[in-house]
């Protein structure tokens, strides 16, 4: 979400001492307050009774009033003090901030954090989601869908007016609550951009994502951080470092499976072991049912296709045939029917069917063989029977190659579906998908 950026200098060599804090009593109602950054900070918020003082006035004059929100707590208390990206920061100031979209509130929370060397920070949360933010290095450049911003492309992902709802603490410039910005924000995940326009100033602010779990650990919070809504803006996708992994493993796998088809084809027999033709007439009993020469078949147990062709045309045939091994009398039946019509419409050519087709016998073991065809047609057809030992068949390297993508196309349809889920909070949804999938990783 954005924040409202402070210039930043550069990171100490080692973690300076706690500054130098100035106490008084709030203009307003009378409780202590304190200023934990004197010299930067232009306006110090009193939490109990939404009084706002000068800073910078020896007599820390009242510049504002707003109605306080007591429930309102900061998730890190003010004055603690933490260590993030090798810099010691201290919390001095909290403020709430509020979008309306479509009728609906939403609100995040930014943490002021101040260093004497590092200058300020900002740590913003929103539905469990955080952000480390600093002032942007120069203006980056604004294009047709997103920003330019040190060489990198960063995406537009919101444009909202974003209310300030609640102040407590110091800040570095004269803060109001009820005050309003144009927020536009751009995602590079796990980076972000913000611009916040007023009428008096434009500013800009990159912001890195971070893990709850570091914030706790960094401020020694006590118990664990709130658990996150939905996925951020610029929330890191867990599925993306791996992904070309993952299609690199497709692309090795695949090419292993293609060698070993190709290596099957390559030491494969595909002798031909019968060719034999006969004609087919249903006024002559004698035709009914033929039977072939024997024949042998020889190698290792292996695949058998049979090819039956005709010269069938606008009509059908079902031809039954059974393989006999004279050796054992073992006996294989099986049926294959061929139809082939064509003709021409409105549309043009059309054709149905087929005058040939194929079967392939798994596993028949070497032997001395015999083919018995019975075929059936309502009018007169040749056809022929070509029997072909151990053939390569290209149909196991497809079913080998589905199986290998079926991991891959669940890894990417979860990697699509965590970005799905997180534009679906943006200016851009992404079309489709489902907004159910709860694997946050």
């Amino acid at each position: 979400m954005p924040v409202r950026p402070a210039r930043a200098r550069g990171a100490a060599l080692k973690p300076p001492a706690p500054p130098a804090v100035a106490s008084l009593a709030c203009h307003g109602c009378g409780a202590p307050l304190e200023i934990r950054a004197p010299g930067r900070s232009l306006a110090v918020a009193c939490g109990a009774c939404g009084a706002v003082l000068d800073a910078r006035d020896p007599d820390y004059r009242l510049i504002a009033k707003f109605e306080a929100q007591r429930s309102v707590v900061p998730r890190i208390p003010l004055g603690t003090r933490g260590r993030l990206k090798g810099e010691t920061w201290e919390v001095i100031g909290y403020l709430a901030r509020r979008t309306t979209i479509e009728g609906a509130a939403y609100t995040w929370f930014e943490h002021l954090l101040h260093d004497p060397t590092g200058g300020f920070r900002w740590l913003v949360e929103y539905g469990g989601h955080w952000t480390l933010a600093k002032t942007a290095a120069g203006a980056p450049v604004v294009v047709d869908d997103g920003a330019v911003y040190l060489g990198e492309r960063y995406h537009h992902f919101q444009t909202a007016t974003a209310e300030v709802t609640y102040v407590v603490g110091e800040f570095p410039w004269r803060v109001r609550a009820g005050e309003t910005a144009t927020v536009d924000d751009y995602v590079l995940p796990p980076a972000s951009l913000s611009r916040e326009r007023t009428q008096q100033e434009t500013t800009w602010s990159v912001g890195e994502y971070l893990e709850g779990e570091a914030v706790w650990k960094a401020f020694g919070l006590p118990g664990t951080p709130p658990e996150r809504v939905g996925v951020g803006a610029a929330q890191p996708s867990p599925f993306r470092p791996r992904s070309r992994t993952m299609a690199l493993l497709l692309a090795s796998f695949a090419a292993a499976v293609v060698l070993i088809h190709l290596l099957f084809a390559a030491f494969a027999q595909q002798k031909l072991v019968l060719d034999a033709a006969w004609e087919y007439d249903p006024r002559a009993p004698a035709t009914a049912s033929v039977q072939s020469e024997p024949f042998a078949i020889g190698g290792r147990t292996s695949n058998l296709v049979v090819e039956v062709s005709s010269t069938l045309a606008q009509g059908w045939a079902y031809f039954t045939l059974t393989l006999v091994n004279e050796d054992t009398g073992a006996a294989r039946t099986f049926g294959r029917e061929v139809a082939y019509y064509f003709g021409r419409d409105s549309d043009g050519s059309w054709t149905e069917g087929a005058p040939w087709d194929r079967a392939w016998l798994p596993s028949v073991p070497a032997g001395h063989y015999t083919l018995v065809v019975e075929p059936e047609s309502p009018r007169p057809v040749n056809y022929r029977v070509r029997l072909t030992r151990d053939v390569p068949r290209a149909l196991w390297m497809w079913v080998a190659m589905g199986l290998l993508a079926v991991p891959p196309l669940i890894f990417w349809w979860r990697q699509w579906t965590f970005e799905h889920r997180r534009w679906q909070e943006s200016d851009h949804p992404l079309s489709g998908g489902s907004d159910d999938e709860g694997d946050d990783e």
